[in-house]
């Protein structure tokens, strides 16, 4: 784990590395030289007070291809998006080394290891006025353990409000993972006067959505935009980032903008002072000539994968899973819609994690004639229409063809990577004609639906092993873990890992079984690329400057600043 401190701070240190998303292309064209990186404007000091002249709103708008989050009920969402960091805070956050620092806790640890003792800033306030304190974190606790993001408390065997401002935590074992867990946009923590006011309302409006962030939620229309206000109030932010008071802007605009031409059009006009996803490789050529644009890259955790649902007949044995992760060619769409940029991947977990060292030696990899021959082994035969169909298939009627439904994000970038695996596919015999482009909320509900979902394209975003938990622990049948893997050994791998081992550095090893494990004996996933995460603006955005694989961090948007 080291060595993943060193690697990150070592990336966030030099110029980050250029890389960025989507481009249509339907062979590899030649390759341009990499554009040049320009430099993030440089950071400049918050004012020391106040001017008696009026001040010019300061207004920072942002465009994103996707609306991740379907609610601001933080205790309950299954999915976070950069808004969620701007209202809410966590005990513990990341710096710009990729090390634990105090958010709105510090802490210390016992010499077992079982007893957490966090002693909580002062003078935190909610945006509904109400004060942050011990009741509130042992309150919000209790919530945890019964919502979505449970696993944060699983191993919890006994919380103590030692007074107003200090709570103590005691584990069933060492808990390794605590800090990480802490940190995620996942732990931050809501107003308990307002959720309770609000019951299940709570994180539907911005009237039902109150943390202690630099921003206040103000305005939400579902997937075209949200605007959030400064937080006058706001004057704890990290000791790590010398900030003192507020938000540098005043209001920050979030934009929904899926079409990659419209985004490219609003940024280029001024409309959009810095986009969240990155331009198509051509525009960020254009942009990366031109002195009034600056493009930033930080490391990014987030894996591209294709689902198969291992209980749909067609797809039930892992012989033709396996098949598919075959007929992936990674390096041509790598080329072909990213011009090179990200990271081809064979196994689940982000290159950085360095836990691939087993797993890389057997993961299925591109040779479509390996696919068809496993396709054969498993009974099925290529039809003279170019399709597989049943002959001797397990559990399949025999003459039915090889026919999958396919369900992606309703995103440009998205339905470029569909088309491109839906005709590797078709070279190996499987039709995944019917295509489903849908919106983050659509999709959701379908993953609740097991018997919904056959094959699909999609990307999680998460710098711990832990996501083949979330994703393939039988206790979170039917979701998330919605492709279905039922295992009790490698529940215990994965338990064994998570609460039962002291450190980080050891659970990291048996990580290295656990990704082989779950690759060679039920491979649900076929991995496609690591993402690379690129950001592109106007220079007169100053003050950028993500937190290595963690993005847009809390206090990223309390640092940012416009200065037109």
């Amino acid at each position: 784990m080291k060595k993943m401190y060193f690697v990150m701070a070592l990336l966030i240190v030099a110029s980050m590395i250029l890389t960025a998303c989507g481009a249509p292309a339907a062979e590899p064209a030649e390759m341009p030289e990499s554009p040049a990186m320009t430099e993030a404007p440089a950071m400049t000091e918050a004012p020391v007070a106040a001017t008696e002249a009026p001040m010019v709103k300061k207004v920072l708008v942002v465009a994103a291809g996707l609306q991740q989050g379907e609610s601001f009920d933080i205790i309950n969402v299954s999915q976070t998006m950069e808004p969620h960091f701007m209202v809410y805070e966590t005990l513990v956050i990341i710096d710009y080394n990729y090390e634990f620092a105090p958010g709105l806790a510090s802490w210390k640890i016992s010499e077992d290891g079982n007893t957490w003792t966090f002693n909580l800033q002062k003078g935190v306030k909610f945006h509904d006025g109400s004060d942050f304190n011990a009741k509130v974190v042992e309150w919000w606790v209790e919530k945890m353990k019964t919502g979505s993001n449970d696993y944060v408390f699983t191993p919890l065997t006994e919380l103590k409000v030692i007074d107003d401002y200090t709570v103590e935590m005691t584990f069933n074992g060492p808990y390794p993972n605590l800090l990480f867990n802490l940190a995620s946009s996942f732990a931050s923590i809501p107003s308990m006067e307002l959720y309770e006011k609000c019951g299940d309302k709570y994180g539907t409006t911005p009237e039902c959505t109150a943390g202690t962030g630099p921003f206040i939620l103000k305005e939400w229309v579902q997937n075209d935009q949200l605007t959030l206000d400064k937080n006058p109030e706001y004057n704890w932010a990290p000791e790590w980032t010398k900030h003192q008071g507020p938000a540098n802007v005043d209001q920050v605009i979030y934009r929904i903008i899926p079409e990659d031409a419209t985004r490219a059009i609003e940024f280029e006009s001024g409309n959009v002072d810095f986009l969240i996803d990155p331009p198509t490789p051509q525009q960020l050529e254009i942009y990366s000539a031109d002195s009034n644009y600056f493009v930033v890259q930080a490391p990014d955790p987030s894996v591209q994968f294709i689902g198969m649902n291992v209980d749909f007949p067609l797809l039930k044995d892992v012989r033709t899973r396996k098949a598919i992760g075959y007929a992936i060619d990674r390096d041509l769409i790598n080329e072909a819609l990213y011009k090179g940029i990200g990271n081809v991947r064979t196994t689940y977990l982000a290159k950085e994690l360095g836990v691939d060292e087993a797993a890389s030696k057997t993961a299925p990899s591109y040779d479509p004639e390996k696919a068809i021959a496993l396709l054969n082994e498993v009974g099925w035969e290529m039809g003279d229409d170019g399709v597989m169909t049943a002959k001797t298939v397990e559990g399949v009627e025999p003459g039915t063809k090889f026919q999958l439904t396919y369900m992606t994000y309703q995103q440009d970038e998205y339905r470029r990577m569909v088309e491109a695996t839906q005709k590797m596919l078709s070279d190996i015999g499987i039709k995944a004609n019917n295509i489903q482009l849908v919106d983050n909320a659509t999709y959701g509900e379908a993953l609740r639906n097991h018997d919904q979902i056959q094959l699909i394209l999609r990307y999680y975003q998460w710098d711990n092993g832990d996501i083949l938990e979330w994703f393939h622990h039988s206790k979170y049948l039917p979701y998330p873990n919605y492709i279905g893997v039922n295992d009790p050994e490698f529940d215990k791998m994965l338990d064994d890992a998570n609460y039962e081992t002291a450190l980080w550095a050891d659970r990291q090893d048996k990580y290295v079984d656990i990704q082989q494990y779950i690759i060679d004996t039920w491979y649900p996933w076929a991995p496609i690329r690591q993402r690379a995460k690129v950001f592109v603006g106007h220079t007169w955005v100053t003050d950028f400057q993500p937190i290595p694989l963690k993005g847009l961090y809390t206090t990223f948007w309390t640092l940012v600043n416009v200065q037109k």
